[in-house]
């Protein structure tokens, strides 16, 4: 072991990059900060004391420098592809079909190709009547527990669950989860919640080959039957969609114009990948957005100015739709500096350098290096931006701060190039769409004063494990 660690700090060829010792020297440290959900705390602690660039393992380089952006996720003319690391994303079972979120890069752009027309302008017109009838459905909800005395107390993240799941489910499988209807979350929701834990614990037993038979038999079997009971429950709702011939508007629909055409999907690719979409399509949203209203609601002038954008630009809630919703300036500069506050992936997925080895941040970097640009500590560096940790919107609205040295191609909330989310265009019009609703019908508040926090002391694994967000709700005055 000591041979093992003297050889990893001192003669690697990765021995160059700073980073702590411990770190650099065996993979365990890592995997005990990823298993306790402060990995993101410690790529912060660490980039702020080495650098732009720190050795979290011996194989693995995290990145903050926005050139790494384009080197490791990008397309370079005459340079390999960095392919997705496939110790996070081993297949759980032998038989198990690829997913879109797979290593296998044909496989991906095959997956990619069919379901990217769900998430096209057209499918979101299309699917626009559906979401704003959920969000409606949740500004009822919301009146009725203000009523008698016009003000309600509630958790606001529980709410924001309950809106993008009933969403994304009735998107993806045609049918609600009911979540905002019954006031409480279907059990799917804590199965969700429970996924990406699942995958960061899963993740790092796959970190210790050949252990990691071994330690397949001593995971825990709730982990791994929850996982089981959300792909079994996401392939029967998926087959009950497949099988109805309607041409609702929904992902199914659109996905079909495309495949049916082409031969592109098969059953099980259904099953499998409409799992991801469901919590893809609904958990990212739901932090967000959490944390978007935890900054308002920390940063009251923020508060007040947006609230009186949206509401000095319509005369009555039934005017504010996915439409009318889209050119707010000050709206969009809240969501995007609450994205770079509380990015849904504070941690990335790591990208494996090709063979023969290639550059990154013009450093040569050999081949079969773990590398990844991290959000939540490059979001967070002076290196880029004034006043990291502090929420402020008008960084990026460029007209009301000139010679701002803000690195604004450090900021890419849903990543880059060929493996970059799909569901943007989705997300930003839920997220606004429900902003505007929330904030036109009422006057928000938190319901403890000294509920101050950063959204960063949360754990995260790979996903945020969000706390309570308690609220005071008022409904807002009638406008004339």
């Amino acid at each position: 072991i000591i041979s093992v660690a003297c050889y990893n700090v001192f003669l690697h060829p990765l021995s160059r990059y700073p980073g702590p010792k411990l770190w650099s020297a065996f993979r365990f440290p890592y995997v005990i900060s990823m298993r306790k959900g402060n990995l993101h705390r410690r790529m912060k602690k660490f980039h702020d004391v080495y650098g732009p660039i720190v050795r979290l393992a011996p194989n693995e380089l995290s990145y903050i420098d926005s050139r790494a952006w384009k080197d490791i996720y990008g397309n370079r003319p005459g340079h390999l592809p960095f392919e997705r690391n496939r110790t996070w994303l081993k297949k759980m079972q032998p038989d198990e079909p690829p997913s879109i979120m797979g290593y296998d890069e044909e496989v991906h752009s095959r997956l990619r190709k069919a379901f990217v027309h769900a998430f096209s302008e057209k499918s979101l017109k299309e699917q626009a009547p559906v979401i704003e009838s959920y969000v409606n459905t949740l500004v009822q909800q919301l009146k009725h527990r203000c009523q008698p005395n016009n003000n309600a107390v509630i958790d606001l993240v529980q709410w924001l669950d309950f809106t993008t799941f009933d969403i994304s489910g009735d998107l993806s499988f045609g049918e609600s989860f009911d979540c905002l209807k019954n006031g409480k979350a279907h059990p799917w929701v804590k199965i969700a919640h429970d996924f990406g834990k699942g995958l960061a614990l899963i993740s790092s037993i796959n970190m210790y080959p050949p252990l990691d038979r071994l330690l397949w038999y001593i995971l825990p079997k709730h982990i791994m039957q929850r996982q089981r009971d959300h792909r079994a429950m996401s392939a029967a709702r998926a087959q009950k969609r497949l099988a109805l011939d309607t041409n609702r508007p929904d992902f199914v629909t659109a996905t079909k114009r495309y495949s049916d055409d082409k031969g592109s999907l098969s059953m099980p690719d259904w099953e499998l990948n409409m799992t991801i979409l469901i919590f893809a399509g609904s958990e990212t949203t739901a932090s967000a957005l959490s944390g978007i209203l935890r900054m308002l609601l920390q940063n009251t002038d923020a508060l007040t100015k947006l609230a009186g954008e949206i509401r000095a630009n319509f005369r009555d809630e039934s005017e504010i739709s996915i439409g009318t919703t889209g050119g707010f300036q000050y709206m969009n500069a809240v969501i995007n500096e609450g994205l770079r506050l509380c990015p849904p992936s504070s941690i990335g997925v790591p990208r494996i350098v090709p063979k023969g080895g290639d550059t990154v941040c013009e450093r040569v970097v050999p081949e079969g290096t773990y590398v990844a640009f991290n959000q939540f500590p490059a979001n967070r560096s002076p290196q880029h931006f004034d006043s990291p940790d502090s929420f402020i919107p008008e960084r990026c609205l460029h007209s009301e701060k000139e010679g701002a040295k803000d690195d604004t191609a450090a900021f890419q909330p849903f990543g880059l190039g060929r493996h970059s989310c799909i569901g943007m265009k989705l997300a930003y019009a839920e997220m606004r769409l429900i902003l505007a609703r929330l904030l036109y019908a009422f006057d928000i508040s938190l319901a403890d004063a000294e509920d101050v926090w950063d959204w960063g002391s949360q754990k995260t694994f790979i996903f945020w494990e969000k706390e309570p967000l308690r609220v005071v709700l008022r409904a807002a005055e009638q406008r004339l």
